[in-house]
């Protein structure tokens, strides 16, 4: 059983709400709501209080099974924008077990990485937010330039950081095995034409062309066309994609994607909004956050700022995600946009 399960079965048992729970404890009402609905768990500090208010043991607060576990861990690292060392650690020890166990534990495997990955983004945001100031603060050595570029992903000058041979490499080899993997196809595409193999490109282009989404290819073969500076032949063959699927959000998400690179905002903003308009519900949140972004470039700080209230609204309405890292993510835009503004 979850640790949450068991909290809320041993307050049902002593006959007390969540609110008298949380005001003993000197959490929110909304904490405990979270913990019972197995979304986040308490932070390993309350486990004494927890356990003295129930009169149980701290070992009797965790009845485990190694899915509830798993589950445990998913759900901290879908809903939660940072993870605290004990829930790091703790999600870490698990999963290298389950691993030790079973050296190709698939689940395992997966969600290590997607652990790293979070904690990794947690760390960039930290990292920002230090060389920023010592930026401001007048310390413009070329380590803090490096580190803030770095920890937003901008691209380098030199060729040899910026170039992506060994994702290449790694997909080439992995297609050897899994030939019909299309999702591998997608990331390694893309990473061969922005390296400006676009000879390659083509080549592996033309090995799918009978199994992927027409609407991909174009896409594919538009960026080939543009990174080879025949924009012309790349703006025609966008045209076409408009006349074969003229109501696929897909289509249009994409033109607004290519309108972007070229800074033509206006006409990107209109195409994003014909994108959201096109798709059925549940909708994504994709297009909204491009005009937000499109937005904050033109410093119509404004319009920004409710182009993010509606993405929370959708969230709302469409996903019925009303709290989380997912939500506070947006909150938080809001808060620095305001300021800016």
């Amino acid at each position: 059983m979850e640790i949450g399960k068991k909290i809320k079965q041993l307050r049902l048992n002593k006959g007390v709400t969540q609110e008298a729970l949380a005001n003993a404890l000197g959490v929110t009402y909304q904490a405990v709501s979270r913990w019972e609905n197995e979304t986040t768990m308490p932070d390993i500090s309350l486990l004494p209080q927890i356990s003295v208010f129930f009169g149980v043991s701290i070992d009797e607060l965790f009845e485990f099974t190694e899915e509830a576990q798993y589950e445990r861990i998913e759900n901290m690292l879908n809903e939660k924008s940072t993870l605290s060392d004990s829930e790091f650690q703790n999600a870490k020890y698990f999963l290298e077990k389950q691993l030790n166990q079973k050296n190709e534990n698939v689940n395992a495997i997966k969600l290590l990485a997607w652990l790293y990955a979070h904690r990794s983004k947690t760390f960039e945001i930290q990292a920002i937010e230090y060389a920023k100031r010592a930026l401001q603060l007048g310390d413009t050595s070329k380590s803090m330039n490096n580190i803030l570029r770095d920890a937003y992903g901008s691209p380098h000058t030199d060729w040899n950081y910026r170039n992506r041979h060994e994702l290449i490499d790694f997909y080439y080899e992995h297609l050897k095995t899994y030939s019909d993997d299309m999702r591998a196809y997608r990331y390694l595409l893309p990473a061969l034409i922005a390296d400006g193999r676009t000879n390659e490109a083509r080549d592996l282009i033309e090995n799918i062309r009978n199994k992927e989404k027409p609407e991909l290819l174009y896409v594919f073969d538009a960026m080939i066309l543009r990174r080879e500076g025949k924009i012309n032949e790349s703006e025609k063959l966008l045209d076409d994609m408009i006349k074969q699927f003229p109501d696929s959000w897909y289509t249009w998400s994409i033109i607004a994607d290519f309108k972007a690179d070229d800074c033509k905002y206006e006409e990107a903003i209109s195409c994003f909004e014909k994108s959201f308009e096109l798709q059925e519900k549940p909708r994504f949140t994709d297009s909204l956050e491009a005009i937000a972004h499109i937005y904050e470039i033109k410093k119509d700080y404004q319009n920004s700022i409710l182009t993010y209230q509606q993405i929370i609204e959708l969230l709302k309405t469409d996903w019925n995600i009303t709290f989380g890292a997912t939500v506070n993510k947006y909150l938080q835009k809001i808060d620095e946009l305001k300021i800016k503004k």
